[in-house]
């Protein structure tokens, strides 16, 4: 009956972590680069230590991290001169509240009021060094297929353009990058800290003028959590069933 029990419950939170994935990236079916979550859930044996029953016992628990899946998205045109999309497994740099860096696939991006380049969702694009980019007032910016920013006046347009700054701009094809909660991501084992990482051995390289959508499959996502919807209904019955067995075997033991 243990038995039973232990491993019924085990399954339950581990499809209860997935659904909620599966819950999250459902809500960002639109939103502009963004990655669907490793739908592999880790089990490590935990050993129960209490001062009674057996000392062998061992409770499979959830240990799973938040991976996130580089896996392109549709590339949607745009013509627009600041929407960029990471080609391969090239990640961006945003500065976060505590000055760390973070990562993302979002490339929607705009000016401040300040000249500060921002994404639409208002996160501070980094530069190589981990600063904020500021262009020049009343300068027109473009970006590179290397992500760096050029600024040029408008009554020049012949003008060679100058170099405003570089964005910062990561290979992630030998690194595996964690979400955070704010949806952003970092090097696994960072721990909410943020920062940087090495760069991998692929180029990193964009599309201007162009924005990645997400990887997620609706309709495949939708599917996969009624699957799971049902299966977590199943154990919570085997759970309930096994708590009435057990009542009824009790009550047998007292009358006879």
């Amino acid at each position: 009956m243990d038995r039973l029990l232990f491993s019924s419950l085990a399954a339950a939170k581990t499809q209860s972590t997935v659904r909620a994935q599966l819950t999250n990236d459902l809500a960002n079916v639109s939103t502009p680069g963004f990655k669907k979550s490793f739908n592999h859930v880790l089990l490590r044996a935990v050993k129960v230590t209490a001062d009674y029953g057996y000392q062998t016992r061992y409770q499979p628990t959830v240990a799973s991290s938040n991976i996130v899946d580089l896996q392109a998205g549709r590339t949607n045109f745009t013509g627009r001169a600041l929407d960029i999309a990471m080609e391969e497994k090239t990640v961006m740099g945003v500065v976060i509240e505590d000055g760390q860096t973070a990562f993302t696939r979002r490339g929607d991006i705009k000016l401040r009021a300040d000249g500060t380049l921002v994404l639409g969702n208002n996160l501070v694009v980094a530069g190589e060094g981990g600063e904020p980019i500021v262009a020049p007032p009343e300068t027109i910016i473009t970006i590179t297929r290397e992500g760096i920013v050029n600024s040029t006046l408008p009554d020049q347009p012949e003008a060679p353009p100058v170099p405003v700054g570089q964005i910062l701009l990561r290979d992630a094809s030998e690194q595996v990058l964690a979400r955070r909660e704010d949806g952003l991501y970092e090097p696994k084992g960072a721990n909410g800290g943020g920062g940087d990482f090495d760069n991998g051995p692929g180029l990193v390289s964009v599309q201007v003028g162009t924005l990645e959508g997400s990887n997620v499959s609706a309709i495949e996502a939708m599917v996969r959590l009624i699957d799971f919807s049902r299966s977590f209904e199943s154990q919570i019955n085997v759970i309930k069933e096994s708590k009435d067995n057990d009542k009824t075997g009790a009550t047998m033991m007292r009358t006879s």
